[in-house]
């Protein structure tokens, strides 16, 4: 289970809407790829983030969602080297517009985007596009020397993947693959498939002192994610730890599994059909062999 507040659970309200107002709704939820309660939502926050003592309330909150000593105004004063704590609680207080400077530090030290938290303009977090897998991919993460790399995959069907890198403080950055681990091959193909599972074999055999692991997350949380509109951190916090990760490219461990629970439905034969293609593939075999072997 992921450790998030049960739908039941949450403020609810019910709203009457004008006439054609619902399909509206349901065609941006659609292009969005999310449900009407997340488009609902979502539009809500973007309302509530228009000031800019708003977002900066936001950022922290983020921050402060994910579980580490709670920092406080005067913290990130401190950290963004202010002399005193002043501005910055008028700032977040809403009494004081910050200097772009200035607002360009606390978003490093938030890790959101600066044109977000100066002007409102796009997401709060920059997402990165992979479009290539195997080991280039496995040495491209490790040049970042991050303390954890997060492997996420969607709980929905198609079993969408992210990857989060994670270094000291909050920095982090999210990486959004073309990647379906599941039956639904989708854009990414067989291909890219069998070549991730080299980027997976590599990290767990060449690039042990990271810890890379693998998670599930629910799927209005993971489009969140890749959209940019989640903390990485708090992500990680929400998804359901997995060992996929460690397990679906060794026959070994895939094998042995009684069932899928812990993984996914279809895991088992997902895995053993995506080690089937990539014995067919002679670059990659040979990718793989060579890793092994080191």
């Amino acid at each position: 289970m992921t450790r998030q507040t049960k739908a039941k659970d949450k403020d609810q309200f019910v709203v009457r809407l004008p006439d054609g107002m619902r399909d509206q709704i349901a065609e941006a939820a659609k292009l969005s790829n999310r449900s009407m309660n997340a488009e609902i939502v979502a539009r809500l926050e973007e309302t509530f983030l228009s000031s800019v003592s708003a977002r900066y309330k936001w950022a922290l909150e983020q921050i402060n969602g994910v579980g580490h000593t709670k920092i406080s105004v005067s913290k990130v004063a401190e950290a963004v080297s202010e002399e005193t704590a002043e501005q910055l609680e008028r700032v977040f207080g809403g009494s004081s517009y910050p200097s772009f400077e200035l607002s360009d530090r606390v978003a490093k030290y938030l890790n959101v985007r600066p044109e977000w938290l100066k002007h409102g303009e796009g997401h709060p977090f920059e997402v990165h596009d992979l479009y290539s897998y195997g080991v280039e991919l496995a040495e491209t993460l490790a040049m970042q020397r991050p303390n954890k790399i997060a492997f996420i995959r969607s709980m929905a069907r198609e079993g969408n993947v992210a990857i989060v890198t994670v270094n000291d403080d909050f920095a982090c950055q999210i990486f959004k693959t073309t990647l379906n681990l599941s039956e639904v091959v989708g854009g990414s193909g067989e291909y890219d498939q069998a070549s991730f599972s080299n980027t997976c074999r590599k990290l767990s055999w060449g690039h042990r002192q990271i810890d890379s692991s693998g998670y599930l997350l629910e799927p209005e949380l993971f489009v969140q994610l890749i959209h940019g509109d989640l903390n990485p951190l708090l992500a990680v916090k929400q998804a359901r730890s997995s060992s996929w990760f460690s397990d679906w490219w060794q026959p070994p461990s895939f094998e042995k599994q009684a069932n899928d629970y812990g993984y996914w439905a279809g895991y088992q034969e997902f895995c053993k059909r995506v080690y089937r293609n990539l014995d067919h593939i002679e670059v990659l075999r040979a990718e793989r062999d060579k890793i092994l072997s080191e």
